[in-house]
């Protein structure tokens, strides 16, 4: 195993076909089980990359006793933040597809085979699964349990914006994919597309899975290849309580029309959503709150702010016009 800083990414072995990351912060009691699950895939050439975001428990310690001699173990002082670590992770990977497991998670037994796969057709850029869920919340379980059921005819080999229209013409408020677990995607397209943004929380990977999926045809496979652990005790859970997701579907639709690839479909699907929305969240934080003045003045500047704001992040990131069918 290699431990290494982030500056000192550059000089390493040649590059596997795919790097597993793990952005891990505190999963002490569940790392074990989740890079186990990684070491034993087997058919196809991969490095694991664990990118720990200034855990306080063992979960380092942990990792670092069991990762193979080209694996990686970077750590982050200060702590980066959800999101901000899986770009870290994009950054420091060196494999051509990414796979993400979380520290929670695991995978099941040829999933990296199974999906890599996928990526012999080049225009394929990103790949999912269904997803086996282990969850203490029934209702969790009720109504994201089988996400790849609300599209319809989905096939092993789809036109990526044809999926985002259908989850655009349902408003583009739920994540239809899955977790970052149950996905494979290029590294390229990824960075070209400019990574996962740091300020969409609850709707973070939808906003991602959207813009990989706008530049590349979308392969499905149809078997459950990841366990997805999740618990009233998440962060996705701690960003719901506290409102931090206040405007993320407002932030999807804005991207949805101004980015440079969206068909013209998509971009007027995702305008005629817009205020609509605005004005179902205006009324749900008006009547019952928390906070409720300080989320009508978040709302009210969102009006004017959020177009401005994406367009920033398109120019920020070189955004690239080039699409792969």
């Amino acid at each position: 195993m290699v431990s290494v800083s982030p500056d000192e990414v550059g000089d390493l072995p040649s590059a596997p076909l795919i790097s597993v990351c793990v952005p891990a912060y505190n999963n002490g009691a569940t790392i074990a089980r989740c890079l186990r699950s990684i070491l034993d895939q087997e058919g196809v050439d991969f490095e694991i990359v664990v990118v720990d975001d200034a855990s306080s428990d063992d979960c380092v310690a942990i990792a670092a006793t069991m990762l193979r001699a080209n694996d990686r173990l970077v750590r982050n002082e200060p702590r980066l933040g959800l999101n901000q670590n899986h770009n870290k992770c994009l950054d420091v990977a060196s494999g051509s597809l990414i796979q993400f497991v979380h520290g929670d998670d695991w995978l099941l037994p040829g999933a990296l085979r199974t999906m890599a796969a996928c990526f012999e057709d080049p225009t394929v850029g990103l790949a999912f699964a269904p997803r086996r869920v282990e969850t203490d919340d029934p209702g969790w379980q009720r109504r994201y349990g089988q996400v790849h059921t609300r599209f319809r005819r989905l096939r092993e080999r789809n036109h990526g914006a044809s999926l985002v229209r259908q989850m655009a013409l349902r408003g583009a408020k739920d994540n239809w994919i899955g977790e970052p677990t149950c996905v494979m995607f290029r590294r390229q397209l990824a960075l070209d597309a400019g990574g996962f943004r740091t300020d969409i929380f609850q709707l973070v990977d939808l906003d991602f899975w959207m813009r990989l999926m706008l530049r590349s045809a979308v392969c499905f496979v149809p078997h459950k290849l990841s366990v997805r652990s999740h618990t009233t005790a998440t962060e996705t859970t701690r960003v719901m309580a506290t409102r931090r997701n206040l405007l993320d579907q407002q932030r999807v639709l804005t991207w949805m029309v101004v980015d440079p690839v969206s068909p013209i479909g998509i971009r007027l699907v995702a305008a005629l959503w817009w205020l609509p929305a605005w004005l179902a969240l205006a009324i749900e934080v008006a009547v019952l709150g928390p906070q409720r003045w300080l989320h009508l003045k978040s709302l009210a500047l969102a009006l004017f702010r959020e177009f401005r704001h994406a367009r920033r992040f398109r120019d920020d990131n070189g955004m690239r016009a080039i699409v792969s069918r």
